[in-house]
């Protein structure tokens, strides 16, 4: 993804949160018939990460004997597992429509899900719905205000990306992600005051983030401190050689050398809905 407040680089964050378990005994609850287990719903979960094709035709046999939404989740999960990310999204939303899937915490759990794979799908606006209709079943939830801002950013909302960030950063003060985050939109919107800001606090917790370290080169080159910001990009390939914020440290310091002028640049985004929002559901995020 372009945006550093984009979706989630790993296909599959957001997706992994909820045990097996836990998510299977409210997606059992309308199902019928001795096809419908536990262990059945966890191997079917394990098989979509590794084996996604498999996992899908199995899950159709599943749903066929009566599996219910536990066979319809791993269904949509498996699809994502091979980038079939809009069917996927579909098929997830569907699930959390039913009522018998569960109550609204893990309806809106799936939700969340539905909106990670949107974004892979680069699909911001359908995503922003997904996420909202998440959000009224469970307002204020920090993980999915931050996943709804990465959509807003996505779709170049950049207001309602910060107005997301902020409202997270207001129920978690040290979610260092979302001050990232937040700093990448206000630097967007020109506010380079309020991205120092939101990076100052981030590198006070953690001093040793990749991300926020690459925001602060970002952040000193819109100033055009290229010294420092080589200096921020540099720190991050110290740190973090082998990361996504190391690649984007690498790209930023080419831009540095090969272009007079920059356009303002929105950071990578971070590692998170792989194989498939492979999460068990609700629980399913990261």
């Amino acid at each position: 993804m372009p945006l550093e407040i984009a979706a989630k680089a790993d296909e599959g964050a957001g997706m992994t949160g909820l045990g097996p378990i836990l998510f299977w005994l409210s997606l059992s609850a309308g199902a019928t018939g001795p096809a419908v287990t536990p262990d059945r719903y966890a191997l079917c979960l394990a098989k979509a990460e590794k084996k996604p094709e498999d996992a899908f035709e199995d899950a159709m046999v599943w749903a066929a004997e009566g599996g219910g939404a536990a066979a319809e989740h791993c269904a949509a999960l498996s699809l994502i597992g091979v980038k079939r990310f809009e069917d996927g999204a579909a098929k997830l939303e569907a699930v959390a429509r039913v009522p018998s899937a569960g109550d609204k915490a893990v309806r809106a759990q799936i939700l969340s899900q539905a909106g990670n794979a949107w974004l892979l799908a680069g699909r911001p606006l359908q995503a922003i719905e997904a996420f909202n209709a998440a959000l009224a079943m469970v307002p204020n939830d920090g993980e999915t205000l931050i996943d709804r801002a990465r959509a807003s950013a996505l779709a170049g909302r950049w207001p309602s990306a910060e107005a997301d960030l902020s409202a997270a950063l207001a129920a978690s003060p040290s979610a260092i992600d979302a001050m990232v985050l937040r700093a990448s939109a206000r630097r967007a919107q020109g506010n380079i005051k309020g991205a120092e800001g939101d990076i100052t606090k981030a590198l006070l917790l953690d001093a040793n983030s990749a991300d926020a370290l690459v925001e602060l080169g970002l952040i000193r080159a819109a100033r055009g401190d290229k010294p420092g910001a080589r200096e921020a990009f540099l720190a991050v390939l110290i740190k973090a050689p082998a990361s996504a914020a190391a690649d984007s440290a690498r790209a930023e310091i080419a831009r540095l050398d090969i272009a007079p002028a920059r356009q303002p640049r929105v950071l990578p985004a971070k590692p998170a809905p792989q194989a498939a929002p492979a999460v068990p559901p609700p629980a399913l995020r990261p």
